[in-house]
């Protein structure tokens, strides 16, 4: 007994709730209890060939009522009236009402945060949320023109006005892996990291690399030591604040804090971009130099591999592979003009004249 009264409580519980399998069986019961009624009446041209049967069916739920076919015996047109006409209907609201319901739950939960975007492959993921910071990061990534169409936006917060077209996922903590892998940080692009506090972001950071060890990651902290240990193990490129510095330029050079603030931003004229050496290496002069005088663009830096920070200057001769060069233009310059360079040594001839210049 208890065993049965247990299976009438699940089946009632399932009829109550109309789960998905409850309706599809109402359906189906419908459907043969009305074909066998049909026929019984004599109704042969609806019941002589499913494929008009389930169209009829169709065109009296959906109330669209074509005409084209209808019962033409008295009992038949009985049936229509006292079983088929209100069982149609009613089958035809639940469903209608039940996938309503499923998408209004499924665009609420999105809303929320709590959507999920493995799948997205390339994605830009942002972690931590600042509502006078972040609709400014977005704006700059698309200005960048780095391919950042997918972003998405990891918060603590319950984020109200999520920026127009990035998607957001809600997280208890920043540094949770579920939350990071909804965020489709595993296929990701790229990944800022820019938490409420140094603490956060650095547990952000180890987190991040247990789902992704080779992602690109940069990470904001307002302490020095603790950006140089993030850097070191967790394998990110640290931004900290250099407001003092900026305070200072601004007092011995007037102007120069707002040349630097334009630069480092790509809603403005210009600003600074940067390119990897990809094949094997490229003369400065002849080769690189002309590209970007071409497109009114100024070689500004470089930065091998090995090397901890950027050099200016005067440059080699040429740039090997895995060198990333940093230019100023007003637009980044397109993967297929780089693709189009041909890298190749360059001559002894120009090395030696490079160094006797």
């Amino acid at each position: 007994m208890p065993i049965l009264t247990f299976f009438v409580h699940r089946i009632y519980c399932a009829f109550s709730e109309l789960r998905p399998w409850v309706v599809v069986l109402m359906l189906f019961a419908y459907l043969i209890i009305s074909w066998c009624l049909f026929w019984l009446a004599g109704e042969t041209e609806l019941t002589t060939d499913p494929f008009v049967f389930l169209y009829f069916s169709a065109t009296v739920a959906s109330t669209v009522g074509f005409g084209d076919l209808s019962p033409v015996t008295s009992a038949g047109r009985l049936i229509a009236v006292l079983w088929f006409f209100p069982a149609s209907l009613m089958l035809y609201t639940m469903f209608l009402g039940k996938l309503i319901a499923f998408f209004s739950e499924r665009i609420r939960r999105i809303m929320n945060g709590h959507g999920n975007y493995e799948k997205i492959d390339g994605a830009t993921v942002i972690v931590g949320y600042h509502p006078d910071r972040t609709p400014k990061m977005v704006e700059e990534l698309v200005a960048g023109g780095n391919g950042d169409e997918n972003i998405i936006l990891v918060s603590r917060k319950e984020v109200v006005d999520v920026p127009k077209g990035v998607r957001y996922v809600r997280a208890e903590r920043l540094d949770s892996l579920d939350a990071l892998r909804r965020a489709g940080v595993k296929a990701a692009r790229k990944v800022i990291l820019y938490a409420d506090s140094d603490s956060e972001t650095f547990n952000a950071c180890w987190a991040l690399r247990e789902l992704n060890e080779t992602v690109h990651a940069a990470a904001y902290f307002q302490d020095a030591a603790t950006a140089k240990r993030a850097a070191k193990h967790a394998n990110v490129e640290t931004v900290v604040s250099n407001s003092g510095d900026m305070l200072v330029r601004a007092a011995q050079d007037p102007g120069a804090s707002a040349i630097l603030m334009t630069l480092g931003s790509a809603s403005f004229e210009s600003t600074v971009f940067s390119q990897e050496v990809i094949n094997s290496t490229v003369a400065v002069e002849d080769q690189l130099e002309g590209v970007l005088r071409a497109r009114d663009a100024t070689l500004l830096a470089y930065k091998k591999p090995d090397m901890g920070c950027p050099k200016f200057r005067p440059f080699p001769a040429c740039f090997s592979k895995g060198t990333t060069f940093y230019y100023i233009a007003k637009s980044r310059i397109p993967e297929d003009v780089w693709a189009q360079l041909r890298f190749e040594q360059p001559a002894p001839e120009l090395e030696r004249r490079r160094r006797a210049s």
